[in-house]
């Protein structure tokens, strides 16, 4: 008997591409990068949507850095492929947001399909 679609379709990461990931500098653990949402897209659009006229250089910084943390809390799911932030967690990350956590959003942000990929579909 084939696989039940029904199934497939509903599992938790099933509409979102996802890979695993060990990360060395927390110990060796794996992590689940996805997808971002599109809630989190929406929620990094009203943080870069700022005018960089308007802003110090100090300013661009902390806002590109706010709007990494929204993508990033999205993104990271454990090997229960649970989300391991929620939104509330924002400000505790962003505290700690560094070159390991940039590296894990860049891999999450290369799963999104792009024009080459949906071309050659």
């Amino acid at each position: 008997m084939g696989k039940n679609i029904r199934e497939l379709a509903l599992a938790r990461l099933s509409g979102f591409r996802n890979k695993t990931e060990v990360v060395k500098e927390w110990g060796g653990v794996g992590v689940i990068l996805r997808e971002p949402s599109a809630e989190a897209w929406l929620r990094w659009q009203e943080i870069v949507k700022e005018s960089d006229e308007e802003l110090s250089v100090s300013e661009k910084a902390m806002r590109n850095l706010r709007a990494d943390v929204t993508l990033f809390i999205d993104v990271v799911c454990d090997e229960n492929q649970e989300p391991v932030f929620t939104p509330e967690d924002a400000e505790e990350v962003q505290g700690v947001y560094g070159p390991v956590h940039s590296r894990l959003l860049k891999q999450a942000l290369d799963l999104i399909a792009n024009s080459d990929d949906a071309k050659k579909k």
